[in-house]
């Protein structure tokens, strides 16, 4: 492979808000400094995975620039996602007068609960979501495919001081002396928009349907057409059978997924997948230029940006947000931005899939399916209500 494909930053108005998509890696990583640069009053972090590389330096020490203007600096990272980075390398942060914890919901069996959002806050009136973590891995825009391919959402607009408002019941919860499982939830719950263009869902260990796995079920129920890209599919079979009778009722399924990825278990689980939804006649194809991390939903109108993946953890499992768009206009340029992937990744068709479906490879996507939807899910289900 001699280079990348290219996908040009695009920008869009909604409701009175400006958007800016930004795919390269570079140019994620020059948005999050100049977005930390331009802070005049107060910055809001949380990230899954916040490392100890050449971009975290970078960000870490964009903060304490930050901290130097007299911008108030709050970062959150989760405890899972970082568990490999000691305290010491954010220590010249906190000694800078920036307040930083990690997501840990009580030790123990809760632990197995992860917060897998990505976000910054600016002045309450910029943000920056996507999937892409702060690290050299996510920013590479490696020839060779070996970088993650993403997209940050910048947001300028009154909708961010919703945002801004969960932060701050987030990181009430993280500093209080226990922090429970239910007052997370409820957390999660109070702060999901229930109406409106432009709104903020989020999943977490719901006893039912989380705000956000509720809206995409009756965004799928009723659309028309259907695109994702998803570095990470395995959802229930309930979730599958919706997306086919978009096709049944004459609609349209694209689904691009990871041909490349760092876990060859979650790849092996989504082609468990691929039989039953290319019998329904939905279009599969495989991302080979890169890494597949992107998380991106589009149905009819309607646009879904965020952390979360297309599969039993993030569905009902992880804290995770998205930010949900409903413009038709903006929608036709993500529906544009899906099919600019196409000629990048490898067609599977039931013919295709069925060549390379012999015993073997089909016990192990099944074990990965299982693995990924069942144990995983279950296991971490059951610890928790326990507490």
């Amino acid at each position: 492979m001699t280079g990348l494909p290219s996908f040009p930053a695009m920008s869009a108005h909604v409701d009175g808000h400006a958007f800016t998509v930004v795919v390269s890696g570079k140019e994620r990583l020059a948005s999050v400094i100049d977005c930390i640069d331009r802070a005049a009053r107060s910055l809001r972090l949380f990230f899954y995975i916040f490392s100890n590389d050449h971009s975290g330096h970078l960000v870490r020490d964009a903060l304490i620039r930050a901290r130097g203007r007299g911008v108030n600096v709050w970062l959150l990272v989760d405890g899972f996602g970082c568990a490999d980075i000691d305290d010491g390398f954010f220590q010249p942060l906190q000694d800078a007068g920036a307040a930083f914890r990690r997501f840990h919901p009580r030790w123990g069996r809760a632990y197995l609960l992860r917060n897998h959002q990505k976000m910054i806050i600016a002045d309450e009136g910029r943000a920056i979501v996507g999937g892409a973590n702060i690290s050299d891995a996510y920013f590479a825009d490696d020839p060779a495919g070996n970088s993650w391919h993403d997209l940050y959402l910048q947001i300028e607009g009154p909708s961010v001081t919703r945002l801004a408002r969960y932060f701050d019941l987030l990181r009430r919860w993280m500093f209080s002396d226990r922090p429970t499982i239910r007052g997370l939830i409820r957390i999660l719950g109070r702060r999901s928009d229930k109406s409106g263009s432009i709104r903020w869902l989020m999943n977490g260990p719901f006893q039912r349907l989380s705000p956000l796995t509720r809206a995409i079920k009756l965004d799928i129920d009723r659309a028309k057409s259907l695109d994702l890209i998803q570095a990470y599919f395995a959802p229930n079979w309930g979730m599958l059978r919706r997306m086919t009778r978009v096709e049944n009722r004459g609609g349209e399924v694209r689904l691009i997924t990871a041909q490349r990825s760092d876990n060859t278990t979650t790849i092996a689980a989504a082609r468990h997948c691929y039989r039953r939804i290319l019998r329904g006649g939905i279009e599969v194809y495989e991302y080979a230029a890169e890494k597949l991390h992107m998380k991106l939903i589009v149905m009819d109108d309607v646009t879904y940006i965020g952390s979360a993946n297309f599969d039993m953890r993030s569905l009902f499992l992880n804290a995770e947000i998205m930010v949900r768009i409903d413009d038709a206009a903006f929608a036709h340029k993500m529906r544009s931005f899906v099919s600019a992937h196409i000629p990048h990744s490898g067609r599977v068709t039931a013919e295709s899939h069925k060549k390379n479906a012999g015993w073997l490879n089909r016990a192990r996507w099944l074990l990965s399916y299982f693995a990924v939807s069942s144990i995983d899910y279950t296991v971490t289900r059951r610890n928790l209500r326990r507490l």
